[in-house]
């Protein structure tokens, strides 16, 4: 089953008002490594095009694909200076455990995934041609992190026609800023240029804030460019590089982070008669200070500042497709990253050192199969891919005691993992409106740098979690059962039933809670460690109608259980549910867009029957959320908006704490602005 998000009809440039309507066919992507239509895919699909993301209400990818069924985003796009918890969960699968691509580049890190850092905003939005959120397990694809699915931004090339394009906004909170577009191609040359800057002093995310909590501000910074040179009609060359810089506080003043990206991907391709060649070279570079205050004196102080330097992911991915038989695609590859991990911390009041170090390579050959049959009515695709992982050269050490634990200085024994991950789907078009498919694969992930070597602590000491250089790697084996019908021109429906079985799945373990001395809080302990099995399934039902011109209604129901099968180390687990996978979530929204009068787009989003802890004692509210959009067109070379998110001043929880610092949602937030193309 998949979607084609038709969220707004007009087009993405301000002086056109050509109409879209929904459509099935025509629509080619890329989420299988090869270019095929969007009605031939056997797994669950979402694409959101360039002009549904222009005329959505969001700036960052987490919050413009927070609609679509099966997905859940549990952060509220305020809360973007929180740290290392990557806010999307796809299929109950939990946090941090979706791949994140930009044209088929990997950005989780597997050091401490940055992209939950700068909660995927990091590409400009003018920068964006369309959005392909594939659902289900993706390793014979891609290999590591996508046991829930993939989302993969596809970045625009530079058009025939010149365009540039400058926008204003500002909002509440004192919000601000402002971006620009930039697009020409020469003969055979082109080049793209998009970036803006944003500074609000943020909101208070918590309930009755104390005289040391403050509002979590906000600057940032972007800048991405791609040159592309078109060798001839069936060769290309692309380099494209981005910078992205932010500074963000965290609730209190003492309580920051500073990061900065840089990012640069060579992209060739070459077609011949019967083989299309294609080569990805890329380098991922991080740097990030997280400043962290002293709980000893109610957080007045500067503690020490956690630094994550020159940390990057490098790699190169090469595959051939062939095209000899007429219905049969054969596509060979291999992929190789190297991950390097370098954490220290400098103390503020001693000449206490404490960090982590260590390095990942990954080889991974891969074979992909298509065949058509049935003069194209019957699909199959098949999916085999190896992945061999190497950690070394890593170490931990701490040269005070701290926490209730001695100092200590570790060195790791190199390990070796490998994983063989295939998948086999078929797709069948009973009729020319009507897909049933269905999907079965294996997916895996490799426990990230951060997670085996690194010490974390928040809260003023009152979480405290270790690492657990033992973890193995988590595995699934997931199938999906879908079909859509498109009985008029106007009208699509969808449903989809999916279920996975999760073995070594990775999550804390409550060890241990201990008193702080002459203090009435608790700390609370926990450890990384494998969850023996935990089980999943769902059903995703969605439809959308165009009764008349201008007008979309669009619905979806999600209903997920992940549920914990065993725990060999804690059978009372047994039954409990994972945190931060809502068992019900639905979205609705009524939209009205001509851009000859006016755009108007209202969307509701609410989830119910959460729990963020393994044990289920922290249960969060069921919640919903309104927001609210407005644009109109002026004199052909302008465009005014005005967006609002959260209209109804919802205060829901984000996250729940055994120690009670709950994190909330600020209400109502909105910002304006005006767009002109030049």
């Amino acid at each position: 089953m998949f979607l084609i998000v038709i969220n707004g009809f007009a087009r993405e440039n301000i002086m056109t008002d050509t109409i879209k309507t929904i459509e099935l066919t025509g629509v080619t992507v890329s989420a299988l490594r090869t270019q095929m239509q969007a009605k031939d895919v056997p797994q669950s699909l979402s694409v959101i095009e360039a002009a549904d993301i222009a005329v959505s209400p969001y700036d960052n990818v987490e919050d413009i694909i927070r609609s679509i069924p099966g997905l859940y985003n549990f952060r509220h796009s305020s809360l973007h200076t929180n740290g290392i918890v990557s806010p999307i969960d796809m299929r109950g699968v939990g946090k941090n455990r979706v791949l994140f691509l930009v044209d088929g580049v990997p950005q989780n890190d597997n050091f401490n995934n940055s992209v939950a850092w700068v909660a995927w905003g990091h590409i400009p939005k003018e920068a964006i041609e369309r959005i392909e959120i594939l659902r289900g397990p993706s390793s014979s694809l891609y290999g590591s992190e996508g046991l829930g699915g993939v989302v993969n931004i596809i970045t625009k090339n530079p058009g025939e026609k010149r365009a540039a394009r400058l926008q204003a906004k500002a909002g509440n909170a004192s919000t601000f800023g402002g971006n620009a577009f930039y697009s020409q191609r020469i003969n055979n040359f082109g080049f793209l240029l998009s970036g803006g800057y944003e500074d609000t002093d943020g909101f208070y995310m918590i309930e009755d804030p104390s005289d040391y909590q403050i509002k979590r501000w906000r600057k940032k910074g972007q800048v991405f460019g791609k040159l592309l040179y078109d060798f001839s009609s069936r060769s290309k060359l692309e380099l494209s590089a981005l910078y992205f810089n932010q500074d963000a506080g965290q609730g209190r003043e003492f309580f920051r982070q500073e990061l900065q990206l840089n990012q640069y991907t060579l992209n060739y391709s070459h077609l011949f008669n019967n083989i299309r060649l294609k080569g990805i070279a890329f380098l991922n570079q991080a740097d990030k200070t997280a400043f962290q205050d002293n709980a000893a004196d109610n957080f007045a102080s500067l503690n020490r500042e956690e630094k994550f330097n020159n940390m990057y992911n490098t790699g190169l991915d090469l595959q051939g497709t062939f095209f000899k038989w007429q219905s049969l695609n054969i596509t060979l590859g291999s992929s190789y990253k190297y991950i390097n991990f370098d954490y220290n911390v400098d103390y503020s009041d001693s000449q206490r050192d404490a960090g982590a170090l260590g390095n990942q390579q990954l080889v991974s050959p891969f074979l992909l199969a298509d065949l058509k049959l049935l003069d194209n009515s019957l699909f199959f695709n098949l999916g085999l891919r190896y992945d061999y992982i190497q950690t070394s050269s890593a170490s931990s050490w701490d040269t005070r005691a701290s926490a209730g634990k001695p100092a200590y200085y570790n060195r790791y024994d190199m390990t070796e993992n490998m994983s063989f991950s295939p998948r086999f789907g078929v797709s069948w078009h009973p009729g020319p409106q009507s897909t049933i498919r269905g999907t079965i694969g294996k997916g895996f992930r490799m426990p990230g740098l951060f997670e085996l070597y690194k010490v974390h602590v928040r809260q003023g000491g009152a979480y405290y979690r270790e690492a657990n250089p033992g973890l193995k790697p988590e595995n699934i084996l997931s199938w999906d059962f879908g079909a859509e019908h498109n009985p008029a021109e106007n009208l699509v429906a969808k449903v989809s039933f999916y279920q996975s079985l999760a073995t070594d799945y990775i999550g804390d373990r409550l060890i241990n809670t201990a008193s702080f001395a002459g203090d009435t809080r608790t700390r609370y302990e926990y450890i990384l460690d494998n969850i023996s099995e935990v089980k999943i399934h769902g059903l995703e039902v969605e439809t959308q109608w165009s009764p008349i011109k201008y007008t979309s209604l669009k619905g979806n129901y999600t209903y997920n259980v992940s549920e914990i099968v065993k725990d060999e180390e804690n059978q009372s687990l047994k039954g409990n549910y994972l945190p931060n996978n809502p068992r019900h979530s639905g979205y609705l929204s009524v939209s009205y867009l001509n851009p000859e009068i006016i755009n108007v787009s209202l969307g509701v989003n609410a989830f119910a029957k959460i729990f963020y802890d393994n044990e289920n004692t922290l249960e969060k509210d069921n919640y919903y959320t309104v927001d609210l959009s407005f644009s109109r067109k002026l004199m052909n070379i302008a465009m005014v908006y005005i967006n609002a998110e959260n209209i109804l001043d919802k205060k829901y929880p984000i996250f729940l704490t055994p120690s009670s610092n709950n994190t909330i949602a600020p209400g109502i937030i909105f910002n304006g602005g005006i767009k002109v193309d030049l």
